[in-house]
C-alpha cells in the first residue's frame, strides 16, 4: 500500500474525497488529513507520504509552496493540485515543481481515479532505471502522464482536449499510429544512456508530427501522427530503421516494433496495443530490426496438428539423467517448429506449456522423492513464460529446469540409502508384477516390518501408497495414449482384478477409468 495525503482548506472536499475514492483497490491508503499547508507539511516530517492531493489556495501555507517543500523532505513524492482556479499560471509553476497532474473543481472522480492509477504504476516501477530523461523534464512529466493514459485508454476525450494545447498534443490528425522501442539493459549499458536518448530524440526533435514519452516498462514510445493521404509508412519505417541501426551501433540490444495505423485519435490505444503484443514475435523473427502488423501472417492453419513433442523420450532421458541427448531434442524440436507456416509466438510458448504439464502429472511417481520442490520451481517458470520474447531464453529456460531435475536426482541418489534406491527402480522397472513388502523383503534380503518403516521415512509414503500412485499414473498414460481396453490396462498395470483396478482407480483420480478416458 502507498500513503496518501489529503489537504485542502475545505473539510467537506477532504471527507468526500477519502469516501469517495476506493483507494484500497488502488493499492493505497490515506495515512492523513490537513485542513492547511502548514499542518500538512509538519505532518508529513514524521510519517510517509507517497501521494500529495493538494490545494492551491490555502491558509498558513499555500500548495504550490508545500509541493516545494514536500520535495525537498520525500524527492519521490508524487503529488497532485486540486483547485477551483483553471489558472494557466498555476498551471505552469506546478509543472515546475514536477505534478503529476493539475484538476480543477468539483473534481472529477474518474479523471482522478485515473491519474492515481497512473501514479501508483509509477511508484510501482520508480526502481527501475529510467532511460531517457527529456529535456525541459519537469513539462514532460505531466505531459508523459497524460500521453500514457492517452494510449491506456484511460483519459475522457474532454480532459485530453483541455490538456492538448498547453502541453502540445496533436489530437486534430486524420491518422496515428504507435512504435514501441525497447532497450535491454546490462551493466555496460548505463554508461550509454544519455547516447541512446539522444539518438531516439533527435529524430523526434526534426519532425513536428512526432510526439514521445516513457511509457510504465521502460519503453520509449513515439506516436505518429499523419493524414490518411500521406504515404507516412515508408518514412516511419525509415526512422524506425535509423533508430535501430545507431542504437546497435553501440553494441546495445534493441527491439521495436510498430501498432497498425487508426483513423482517429480516439483509436490511439488499439495500436499501443498491438505494438505491445508484437514484442511477442520477435521469438520468431529475431533479427528483424522493426515488427510491424504486415510483417505477422493471419493465416488461419491449425499449426498444433504440426507439433508433435515426445514425452516418452523426454521421461525416459530425464530417468536416465541424458542431459546431452534432451538439449539436443529440444534444439531440433524447435528448429522444426520455427519453420511452420502461421506459426505463432504463443504456439512456441506452449510447447514449453505441454511438456511443464505433462511433468507435473508425472512428478507423484517419476520424481516422488522430491515432487514439491519440482512443483513449485515450475509454478514459477509458469509465471515467467508469458514474459519472454527471446528464442534462445525460451529454450534455455526449459534446459534450465531439465537440468535442475537431473541435479535433484543426482542430489537424491546419494542421499537415498541403497536398498530404497534398488527398490524404486525394482518398482519402475517390474510395477506390473505382483508387488509387495513381502516379495521385496525377500528380493532384497531385508526385514519385511523394517523395509517398510525405511520406505516410508526416505519416500514420504507408505509402499502401499506409492505402488498405487505408479501404477494409476501409468494407467492414465495407457488410458488417454492407448486404445487398450480398461480390463487390458488393469493387467498391464499390475491389477488382475478389473473391479479392485476401478475401485482404487477412482480413490486416487476422483473419476473412474472410462470418464477419464473420455479427456482424450
Amino acid at each position: 500500500m502507498y500513503n496518501v495525503l489529503l489537504v485542502d482548506d475545505e473539510p467537506f472536499i477532504v471527507d468526500g474525497l477519502e469516501v469517495l475514492i476506493d483507494w484500497a483497490k488502488l493499492n493505497l491508503t490515506v495515512v492523513g488529513k490537513a485542513y492547511n499547508g502548514r499542518d500538512a507539511l509538519d505532518f508529513m516530517k514524521f510519517t510517509h507520504v507517497d501521494i500529495l492531493i493538494t490545494d492551491v489556495k490555502m491558509p498558513k501555507m499555500q500548495g504550490l509552496e508545500l509541493i516545494s517543500e514536500a520535495k525537498i523532505l520525500n524527492p519521490n513524492c508524487k503529488c497532485l493540485i486540486l483547485s477551483g482556479y483553471n489558472d494557466f499560471e498555476y498551471v505552469k509553476k506546478g509543472i515546475k515543481l514536477g505534478i503529476e497532474n493539475y484538476l480543477t473543481k468539483p473534481v472529477n472522480t474518474d479523471e482522478l481515479t485515473a491519474t492515481l492509477e497512473e501514479t501508483v504504476k509509477s511508484l510501482d516501477l520508480a526502481t527501475s532505471k529510467v532511460i531517457f530523461t527529456p529535456d525541459n523534464s519537469e513539462w514532460h512529466i505531466l505531459r508523459g502522464n497524460i500521453l500514457s493514459r492517452w494510449v491506456n485508454d484511460s483519459i475522457t476525450s474532454e480532459e485530453l482536449r483541455n490538456r492538448a494545447d498547453m502541453l502540445q498534443i496533436i489530437t486534430d490528425s486524420s491518422c496515428y499510429s504507435v512504435a514501441i522501442i525497447n532497450i535491454t539493459l546490462d551493466s555496460n549499458v548505463n554508461s550509454q544512456v544519455s547516447k541512446i536518448y539522444n539518438i531516439c530524440y533527435n529524430y523526434i526533435k526534426s519532425d513536428g508530427k512526432i510526439m514521445s514519452f516513457e511509457d510504465m516498462y521502460g519503453n520509449f514510445v513515439l506516436i505518429f501522427t499523419h493524414e490518411q493521404y500521406d504515404d507516412r509508412d515508408s518514412y516511419i519505417l525509415n526512422i524506425l530503421g535509423r533508430i535501430y541501426d545507431n542504437i546497435t551501433s553501440l553494441n546495445v540490444k534493441v527491439h521495436i516494433t510498430l501498432g497498425p495505423t487508426v483513423i482517429s485519435y480516439k483509436e490511439l490505444s488499439k495500436s499501443y496495443k498491438t505494438a505491445r503484443k508484437l514484442f511477442e514475435y520477435f521469438l520468431i523473427y529475431p533479427n528483424k530490426k522493426v515488427i510491424s502488423n504486415d510483417l505477422i501472417d493471419d493465416s488461419k492453419l491449425k499449426v498444433e496438428n504440426l507439433i508433435s513433442i515426445d514425452h516418452n523420450f523426454i521421461a525416459s532421458s530425464l530417468v536416465s539423467k541424458n542431459k546431452e541427448e534432451l538439449f539436443d531434442y529440444i534444439d531440433k524440436l524447435f528448429d522444426e517448429v520455427i519453420n511452420i507456416p502461421g506459426i505463432t509466438p504463443e504456439h512456441l510458448k506452449m510447447i514449453v506449456v505441454k511438456i511443464l504439464l505433462t511433468l507435473y502429472k508425472s512428478m507423484s511417481s517419476q520424481f516422488v522423492l522430491f515432487q514439491n520442490e519440482i512443483i513449485n520451481h515450475q509454478s514459477n517458470l509458469l509465471s515467467t513464460i508469458h514474459n519472454i520474447h527471446d528464442l534462445k531464453i525460451l529454450k534455455e529456460t526449459l534446459k534450465d529446469l531439465f537440468t535442475y531435475i537431473i541435479d535433484k536426482l543426482n542430489e537424491k541418489e546419494t542421499s537415498t540409502s541403497p536398498v530404497v534406491y534398488q527398490v524404486l527402480k525394482y518398482i519402475h522397472k517390474n510395477y506390473s508384477k505382483e508387488l509387495s513388502l513381502k516379495t521385496l523383503s525377500f528380493q532384497f534380503n531385508i526385514n519385511t516390518t523394517y523395509l517398510g518403516q525405511l520406505f516410508k521415512k526416505e519416500t514420504g509414503v507408505s509402499f502401499p501408497n506409492y505402488l498405487n500412485n505408479y501404477r494409476i499414473d501409468r494407467a492414465k498414460e495407457y488410458l488417454l495414449e492407448s486404445n487398450l481396453k480398461t480390463a487390458q490396462i488393469a493387467k498391464k498395470v499390475g491389477y488382475m482384478d478389473p473391479n479392485y483396478f476401478y475401485r482404487i482407480f477412482k480413490k486416487y483420480t476422483g473419476v473412474s477409468p472410462t470418464d477419464y478416458k473420455s479427456l482424450k
